[in-house]
């Protein structure tokens, strides 16, 4: 479709890839698995023990050469840091609210920040509510959206499709698409998942 946003108003891409990583927790772990004080990360580093604490307790941030320098008194590979927790959890009360695009949407991430392969969120469209007008494309492999409730106009590609509670619709996420819930007077919930192959 001509005129079609290439990189699109969702971003698939990790832009807050290091928002609740808990890195500090994971240098503290990771000193204390190896039965050293901060005093001694401190001596072997030459920074102070107060900054090395604050940074275990997540209270400031870091600059990559710090980082360095610690996860190499550590003999930890920086990477370590910065990869997604095997288990993620995220509680319907402590979700945040976040809008990444359209009108009369909310977003909930439900999967890991700082994750490469794939993504999942739940979105609230209120009546009359949906994507921008400009279809978009999305650097993923694949997208599919499930109806939880209320009712979802897709297009892809010039093709309409209507989905109601417990529909599934799986298409390319490169193919230019919008939605939007027609209803007049119901909220519709629906989730995302988008996948792409490692690297792309």
């Amino acid at each position: 479709m001509a005129g079609s946003n290439d990189q699109g108003s969702r971003n698939f891409d990790a832009t807050e890839a290091l928002k609740g990583l808990e890195i500090g927790a994971r240098l503290r772990a990771a000193r204390v698995d190896r039965g050293m004080t901060i005093g001694q990360v401190a001596d072997l580093t030459g920074l102070t023990k107060g900054f090395i604490s604050q940074i275990e307790r997540d209270k400031t941030a870091a600059s990559v050469g710090s980082l360095l320098a610690i996860c190499n008194a550590l003999n930890l590979h920086i990477s370590a840091l910065f990869e997604p927790p095997s288990v993620y959890l995220v509680r319907h009360a402590e979700r945040a609210p976040t809008q990444m695009t359209g009108v009369g949407v909310t977003d909930f991430l439900l999967s890991p920040p700082a994750s490469a392969q794939f993504q999942i969120i739940e979105t609230h469209i209120e009546p009359g509510g949906g994507s921008d007008p400009q279809p978009y494309r999305l650097p993923a492999d694949a997208e599919c959206v499930i109806v939880l409730e209320g009712s979802l106009e897709m297009q892809i590609e010039g093709d309409t499709f209507h989905l109601e509670s417990g529909d599934a619709l799986t298409f390319r996420a490169r193919d230019p698409h919008v939605w939007r819930n027609p209803s007049v007077d119901e909220v519709t919930r629906v989730v995302w998942v988008l996948t792409r192959s490692q690297g792309l």
